[in-house]
This record gives structure tokens, sequence and C-alpha cells, in this order.
């Protein structure tokens, strides 16, 4: 069997590349903060090369920029990526409800409540709620049965994740994300179309309304 070995640098690549990830999107890191490779790589504990591997996939994402001279910043939140994201969220989160809801039944309805519960008991983890948030609309997508509307949505989750957390940030609370879910899974069990677009365009909307506000401070 002819197989090529595995560069251990890849899968060191890999694993900062999640990590860094993760700690933009959480807000460990925050918008427009310089990122030390030294500093990077003792946190790590890995060395420059794949460090650099993981940095360089992240800027091809846009999720960090080089500047010549300066070093590497994490990218700052801009109002035409707010206004993308949330564009095609409310386009596709709608087709979402009007595919779904057809097909529901009490097995989906519980798995949606038990989202929910999960929810309310992690009320005071802002980014566990914003995982979760992200989870709920996801699994939503799952119950349509339209795989390119669901994998649409799966590779918008990231950037869901980091704006529900500048939401967060901007003044939205945990108590207001839990209350617009219930508002939607309540239409969802009524099997009403009408009013589970209008919860689900207004949890959207006021989302973008508390990161917006942020912005144009």
């Amino acid at each position: 069997m002819d197989l090529s070995k595995i560069a251990q640098p890849e899968l060191f690549k890999d694993q900062a590349y999640r990590e860094i990830k993760k700690a933009i999107i959480s807000y460990s890191i925050e918008p427009g903060a310089m990122l030390s490779e030294r500093s990077l790589s003792d946190s790590l504990g890995i060395s420059r090369t794949p460090l650099k591997l993981a940095l360089q996939q992240l800027e091809v994402e846009g999720w960090v920029l080089s500047v010549p001279r300066k070093g590497i910043f994490v990218k700052d939140i801009t109002e035409t990526d707010v206004r993308e994201v949330f564009e095609l969220r409310r386009a596709n989160e709608v087709l979402v409800v009007e595919l779904l809801i057809p097909l529901l039944n009490e097995e989906t309805l519980h798995q949606i409540e038990l989202n929910y519960k999960e929810l309310t008991d992690e009320k005071h983890d802002a980014f566990k709620v914003v995982q979760l948030d992200s989870e709920f609309h996801l699994y939503l997508a799952e119950l349509s049965r339209n795989r390119r509307l669901h994998q649409l949505i799966k590779n918008l989750t990231d950037h869901f994740q980091w704006f529900g957390m500048a939401a967060l940030k901007s003044g939205k609370s945990l108590e207001e994300i839990i209350q617009e879910h219930g508002s939607i899974i309540e239409a969802l069990r009524l099997r009403d179309v009408a009013q589970a677009k209008k919860a689900v365009l207004l949890h959207l909307d006021n989302t973008y309304q508390s990161i917006s506000k942020n912005l144009q401070n």
C-alpha cells in the first residue's frame, strides 16, 4: 500500500487554526487586536512553522489581516460584513421555516424543545448560549430536508457566532435571545408559518440592530 506519511506540522496547523479562530469568535481575542506569533506559539505549545500556516489559512478566510511592517491583526467587523451575512440569514431562514413546518412531528418538536431547555440552562455562559443558538438554527435547517440549504447555513455558522458575541457586547441580553427562541418554538408548535417567520425575523433583526448600533458608535 503506497501512502504518504502524515506531516506533524499539518496536524499542529489544524489545531492552531481551530484554537485561534475559536478565540476570535468568542472574543477572547477581540477585533483589531494584534497577534504576536511568539505569544501564540508559547500559548499553543507549538513551533512557528505550523502557526504561520494556521495564520495564513485564517487570513485567506478573512479572519485576520497581515499588514506589512506592522504585524498580523484580527479583522474588525464591518457594517458590510454584518449586512451581507444577515441578508443571507433572513432569506434562508424564512425558507427553512416554510419547508420544515409541514414536516414537523412530536419527536422533532421534542428535540427542538430540548435544545431550548439546554439554552435556558446555560443562560449565564454567553459563548455557550451563542453556540446553542447556532445549533438551534442549524437543526431547523436540517429538518427542512434541503441539504443545500442546510449546508449554506452551516457554512456561515462561524460568522453567526462571531456576530452573536458582538451583539452581546453591544448590549443584547442573553434573556432576549432565550425569549426570542421561545417565540419561535411556540409558532412551530402551532404549525403557524406566518407567525414562525415573524418570530425568526424579529430574532434576526434585533440581533442585527444590536451589532449595527455598536458599529456606528
